[in-house]
């Protein structure tokens, strides 16, 4: 009985090393600053740039990205409904183009790489001839989701500073 405990204990522990390492992996550390920066045309090729997201954002000199995972918390669901709300006048009125994509596949790894992008955020990106000119990401959306008044406040700044720069 006691070998029964004890082998059932070292599994579970080996299990939640496992699983730990393999969050470790996925997410990674973030190694910047979020803030807004310069991207040369050298870094960034069609070959390392998913197809579907880089047509996409390749449309607009503007866009608004909101990256989520499949599965998405209530607060996640809530930093996208209160960006898109944010910024629907500038959606509306052709300023800005609003994109979704999921942190978590493949065919967008090169753009979370580049963007920094390790949970659910919205990244403001501007785009010329089909290439990053430089991007934006604001992470710090999480520390506004309890206020969307204060939500609108951040994300208007953040496009206001972003689009004048």
């Amino acid at each position: 009985m006691m070998k029964t405990k004890s082998l059932v204990s070292l599994l579970l522990l080996a299990f939640v090393a496992v699983s730990i390492a393999m969050a470790i992996r996925k997410v990674g550390p973030s190694t910047g600053s979020g803030s807004a920066e310069a991207v040369s045309a050298q870094t960034t090729t069609a070959a390392a740039t998913p197809v579907g997201l880089q047509s996409k954002l390749a449309e607009s000199s503007f866009n608004a990205v909101y990256f989520h995972a499949p599965h998405r918390c209530p607060t996640c669901r809530k930093i996208e409904s209160f960006s898109q709300e944010a910024l629907t006048p500038e959606i509306e009125a052709g300023e800005l183009a609003w994109q979704i994509a999921d942190y978590t596949s493949d065919e967008n790894s090169s753009f979370v790489d580049q963007f920094k992008v390790f949970t659910s955020t919205v990244v403001l990106v501007e785009m010329k001839d089909g290439e990053v000119v430089r991007w934006k990401n604001l992470e710090e959306v999480w520390n506004h989701t309890s206020d969307q008044a204060d939500f609108t406040a951040f994300i208007n700044e953040a496009w206001s500073e972003f689009k004048t720069s």
